[in-house]
């Protein structure tokens, strides 16, 4: 891939060298061959998402045919893959046929990408310290570090922090979290949303009604912060007799992307038109 905002190491060793010299940033690399149709369909939307997202995160071009230790460290084996990475530490990968198969070529690159800008933006926020404030009484983050908690999401004025718990954040880290928000006089709530894969109808009454009976402003958070994300903006849709149709839209003035995250979508619509 030519593109100024494409690194393309061309051995195993120059790649072990770039994730250690780029660790300020978020790693996005694509495993790719030369003889992949998908991956020659995707070309140039990646090199424009390189370019779009060059401030938080520097992609990484990599050939399986020529960097095979790489290739099977991280056990490659479809192309093309997405993988991020924090430094030398793999965060996360993802394929296309791990996704929800989608009726055309085209839908299914839209979700794969909407899936790698999403975690791309999550994974930069979580570093950043970052929070979206949806309205006055409603916001949503990543999980935070105990680092984040103590020197700044405490001075922000929320009164009840709901946490959901993942597979990445399990309760013992929640727990842990909620003695440092107690300490500065704020409610937290632990509510156990194990994947998103398991999140209900039933999810959706529950945390709406913790949100109607909780002091604001609240934030919700969750391991990258798209869980929480669909929570806030399916209850502000609810309590203001807003159309499902209108949250992506909406949510996109507000710099979030709902690309890519499939059947967590399709459950906020269901609970929003019930």
């Amino acid at each position: 891939m030519a593109s100024p905002y494409i690194l393309s190491p061309i051995t195993d060793d120059e790649f072990d060298k770039l994730l250690l010299d780029h660790h300020q940033k978020l790693l996005v690399v694509i495993f790719t061959t030369a003889w992949c149709k998908n991956c020659k369909r995707l070309a140039g939307a990646i090199e424009q998402m390189a370019e779009d997202l060059s401030k938080i995160s520097t992609f990484v071009h990599i050939d399986v045919d020529e960097l095979l230790q790489t290739v099977k460290r991280y056990n490659v084996t479809s192309t093309p893959t997405f993988a991020l990475f924090r430094g030398p530490v793999f965060q996360t990968s993802i394929t296309a046929a791990l996704l929800p198969k989608q009726p055309t070529p085209e839908q299914s690159d839209d979700q794969l990408l909407g899936w790698v800008s999403n975690m791309t933006k999550g994974f930069a926020a979580q570093w950043n310290a970052s929070y979206s404030k949806i309205t006055d009484h409603l916001a949503f983050s990543p999980t935070p570090t105990e680092k984040q908690i103590a020197e700044g999401l405490t001075k922000v004025g929320f009164k009840t922090v709901i946490g959901m718990e993942s597979k990445q954040n399990p309760g013992e880290y929640l727990a842990k979290e909620g003695d440092l928000w107690k300490e500065h006089g704020i409610t937290f709530i632990s509510y156990p949303i194990k994947s998103a894969d398991e999140i209900t109808l039933q999810d959706f009454d529950e945390v709406l009604q913790l949100i109607e009976n909780q002091a604001g402003p609240i934030l919700l958070h969750s391991e990258i912060g798209q869980v929480a994300a669909i929570f806030v903006f399916a209850a502000v849709a609810k309590q203001n007799a807003r159309k499902a149709s209108e949250i992506p839209t909406w949510a996109s003035e507000l710099g979030f992307d709902f690309e890519g995250l499939g059947r967590l979508t399709q459950k906020m619509t269901a609970w929003i038109e019930k």
